[in-house]
């Protein structure tokens, strides 16, 4: 770390006040402070949201300044950040609920990355959390409330996995017919137009949604078909934490991850 000195949720409007909530996790955050019993529902939200950070050294390279980019780390990978300075002399990992929040903070020129809440916790069991530093309203979270954080987060994921509300994402096997969807899935296509962006701004160029059927088990669901440079799995965990909670019933979700180029994909584009 580089010391320095200091979802059905929805993004606010950039024209929002930067001392107002930003996104549906600080409004959670608000409700939480002004009444202890619904810290509750932020410890539940950790496995479905991203929190943002700024990387430096060899995490930093490759990433453009001002350009918001999502990662999954490898195994035994490093990750390399912007840190605060306490007063008691250690440094406390910097984190953001939104983007905006950094920027406010280091200006535009920095690269900033957004990854899982929880997985971003467990990396930094050992050192104090500082969140939204420079905002009207900053957590510092001591060691301990970091585990005890990561122990609720991750129980609550537990509860998710098991739960029927959502059905994991994974290839179905066997040949699959794809078709646009007769009625457009707001709810599906909200979660990923927010998770995607605008074309290139998590690097993927295009995606597509289509309806699905599998010829050999019979099984339909939904079809998702990317272009990107970017690796599957990160591409999938993205998907994953933007369906966490909506209802496929006995319908699966599969993913398809191709280079841009070639020709398009069938069904609904979003990005």
């Amino acid at each position: 770390m580089t010391d320095t000195t200091a979802n059905g949720f929805l993004t606010a409007p950039a024209q929002q006040p930067m001392d107002a909530p930003l996104t549906g996790l600080e409004q959670v955050i608000e409700a939480a402070l002004a009444d202890p019993q619904h810290w509750a529902a932020f410890e539940a939200l950790l496995p479905r949201v991203d929190l943002y950070i700024s990387p430096d050294g060899a995490t930093a390279k490759g990433l453009k300044a001002g350009e918001v980019g999502m990662r999954t780390l490898r195994p035994n990978e490093q990750l390399e950040l912007r840190g605060v300075n306490l007063d008691d002399g250690r440094t406390a990992a910097a984190a953001f609920t939104d983007p905006r929040r950094l920027t406010a903070v280091w200006g535009e020129e920095r690269p900033i990355i957004g990854m899982n809440a929880l997985a971003l916790l467990k990396l930094w069991r050992d050192r104090p959390v500082m969140l939204n530093p420079g905002a009207p309203r900053v957590l510092l979270f001591q060691v301990e409330d970091v585990a005890n954080l990561i122990a609720a987060g991750e129980a609550h994921a537990a509860e998710q996995k098991a739960g029927s509300a959502s059905r994991p994402i994974g290839p179905s096997s066997g040949e699959v017919k794809l078709s646009a969807p007769d009625r457009l899935p707001e709810a599906l296509l909200g979660r990923l137009t927010q998770a995607f962006g605008t074309v290139g701004g998590t690097g993927v160029t295009a995606a597509w949604l289509a309806r699905a059927r599998w010829s050999a088990s019979g099984q339909e669901g939904w079809f998702l078909d990317f272009r990107t440079s970017r690796p599957s799995d990160e591409i999938r965990a993205m998907v994953q934490r933007a369906v966490t909670g909506l209802a496929f019933g006995e319908e699966s979700l599969d993913v398809s991850v191709a280079p841009s180029g070639g020709a398009d994909g069938v069904g609904v584009r979003f990005v």
